[in-house]
């Protein structure tokens, strides 16, 4: 056994002065007044948090997991994110002429991990997408909805793909999402301009998600809600949300947070490999990206492409400028993905019984050490090892 100390110790339900004790095989024996075993540690008033989730990400300080056939890039990438506070993801591809390889890279990186955040299976961003709506991503490479292609991802995913985001309004999509649900992945309606009556079909279909609630879809109006009414009205629906202020306006989310129930909240970052990189411009493949100072990464035309936020900047956006309490906000990016992915028995909380993944914050708001299975496993130091060494190479300005 062994205890370290806080004053602010984020349980499921408070925040808690006292001890957080391990036990010799990684898991949470006890919360509580009194030490047990070895002290290892008097954090007194940094915070300690559950290890973070991110259901929905691309990359990280210069690796990639969504432009890769290389289950390499993914794996270090994972080791990157331990730095970020992140200790489990759902790392995610996009639409591209690669993307059945890159399904394959995913599904082997999983298999071959040994270190590094969890990866909790994979995220398919595509390819049944809307092009009025492509965001980002190149319109080539999407394609209609149907069965027989939605089979070919499913199966070269090897039993990983957990996730999927689709166009409920296109021809075919909801034998897709019938076909997908009933084979356990969590389909969600994504670059989409379906109107509210398509989007509540969809979730009847099975659509359990909004994937990056508000962008990338038909937006709110007063004579048609469309799907962003949908999204919000509907209580089946656990909602994708960007919280680093730029993707999605504070009050747009304060609006999201008074429409639906914090638990049905799944906070992400839609990071990309500029994120955690320092600000420029990179030339990735044929289209130069820029990241600013505040984290934005964009297109030349303006366009968002990702967040250069950490998802731990995102929780205290919720906590510091929104005032949501502690527990609810660490939950939206922790537990509530951990009860979406079905994986809350052993993850997603400081709980006994539990995994014991933490991670220790600062009063800057930076995560200053992680653990994973009782285990330090990397501290602020640690990131100049992290990085992509190759990735600078890229900047062109």
């Amino acid at each position: 056994m062994k205890s370290i100390r806080s004053h602010h110790i984020v349980t499921e339900t408070e925040v808690v002065d006292g001890w957080l004790t391990m036990d010799d095989e990684g898991r949470i024996a006890a919360i509580g007044d009194t030490p047990v075993g070895e002290r290892i540690e008097e954090v007194q008033d940094d915070w300690i948090l559950p290890g973070l989730i991110d259901p929905h990400l691309h990359g990280f300080m210069g690796w990639n997991a969504s432009k890769t056939t290389d289950e390499t890039q993914i794996l270090r990438m994972a080791d990157a994110l331990l730095w970020a506070g992140v200790t489990a993801f759902v790392p995610s591809c996009i639409s591209s002429s690669m993307m059945l390889d890159n399904v394959r890279a995913l599904h082997a990186a999983r298999t071959h991990q040994r270190q590094g955040a969890e990866i909790l299976g994979l995220y398919m961003e595509g390819p049944f997408y809307n092009p009025e709506y492509n965001g980002g991503t190149p319109v080539q490479y999407f394609q209609a909805p149907s069965i027989e292609r939605a089979l070919r991802f499913y199966e070269a995913a090897g039993g990983d793909l957990v996730s999927l985001g689709l166009a409920p309004e296109l021809p075919g999509a909801m034998e897709v999402v019938s076909f997908l649900s009933q084979n356990g992945v969590r389909v969600g309606i994504a670059h989409t301009g379906a109107d509210y009556e398509q989007t509540i079909a969809a979730i009847d279909a099975g659509c359990k998600m909004a994937t990056h609630s508000f962008n990338a879809m038909r937006g709110l109006h007063h004579r048609e809600v469309g799907v962003t009414g949908a999204i919000l009205l509907d209580p089946r629906i656990y909602n994708e949300i960007n919280c680093d202020f730029i993707h999605v306006c504070p009050q747009m989310i304060e609006i999201l947070l008074k429409m639906k129930s914090w638990d049905k909240i799944l906070m992400m970052t839609d990071s990309d490999s500029l994120t955690g990189m320092p600000p420029g411009t990179y030339q990735i493949g044929e289209t130069p990206e820029t990241l600013e100072q505040n984290g934005k990464i964009h297109l030349p035309d303006g366009t968002i492409y990702g967040s250069g936020r950490l998802l731990l900047q995102d929780v205290f956006n919720l906590i510091d400028i929104l005032n949501i309490p502690v527990p609810e906000a660490v939950a939206m990016a922790s537990l509530n993905a951990a009860r979406f992915l079905n994986v809350d028995d052993r993850l997603g909380s400081l709980k006994v019984g539990k995994q014991a993944d933490f991670i220790v914050v600062d009063d800057q708001r930076r995560c200053r050490i992680t653990v994973q299975k009782g285990v330090k496993v990397c501290d602020m130091n640690q990131r100049s090892s992290l990085v992509n060494p190759q990735f600078m190479n890229l900047k062109i300005a």
